[in-house]
């Protein structure tokens, strides 16, 4: 089982850095896919922008939390994972479409981290079992003060990709509510 999320964690790795690879090689402008608001060309960047990177800190800076969420996330439960991770991605995705600065280009993983963050934090509050109350404490005592980044809106970052990553990651963490 270890080995399988290992396996996953790699296989995203790979993607990530090559097509960030591939953009620096080849003459393309692959950035342009990102989520443009309100753009029928931005639809497509619900799902390409959490894939592309502007640099390579830009890269680095969404890889190691991706990684690290992503293996608690797959150790806890790995078909919720992956679930979770493809709600995230066109839900949060969505959500910076229609509500997103018009005239931007929101690219990164970002969304998905923070989303990964909304739906660790989510599970242990809605389920109550005792594995997601621990994933949950585990996850606020590494990531917590990142909830406080999305109070502050900065140039060049994409707060509603974040804002909007977190909330479909609670969101899908409500869906498995425990009555």
């Amino acid at each position: 089982m270890m080995r399988k999320n290992i396996k996953i964690i790699w296989y995203l790795i790979i993607v990530l850095w090559g097509i960030h690879l591939v953009q620096i090689i080849f003459p393309i402008n692959l950035l342009s896919y990102g989520i443009h608001p309100r753009s029928t060309h931005g639809l497509m960047g619900i799902l390409c922008a959490p894939f592309l990177h502007l640099n390579w800190n830009h890269l680095i800076a969404n890889t190691m939390p991706l990684c690290i969420l992503l293996f608690i996330s797959l150790t806890y439960n790995s078909k919720l994972t992956i679930s979770a991770s493809i709600f995230i991605i066109l839900m949060s995705g969505l959500m910076v479409w229609i509500f997103g600065k018009p005239a931007s280009n929101h690219i990164g993983a970002s969304g998905l981290v923070f989303g990964l963050i909304g739906f660790l934090l989510g599970i242990g509050f809605f389920t109550r079992e005792l594995k997601a109350l621990l994933v949950s404490i585990l996850v606020g005592s590494l990531y917590g003060y990142a909830i406080f980044s999305l109070l502050s809106i900065q140039a060049g970052i994409s707060w509603a990709g974040h804002f909007f990553g977190f909330v479909s990651g609670v969101v899908f963490a409500s869906f498995h509510r425990k009555d």
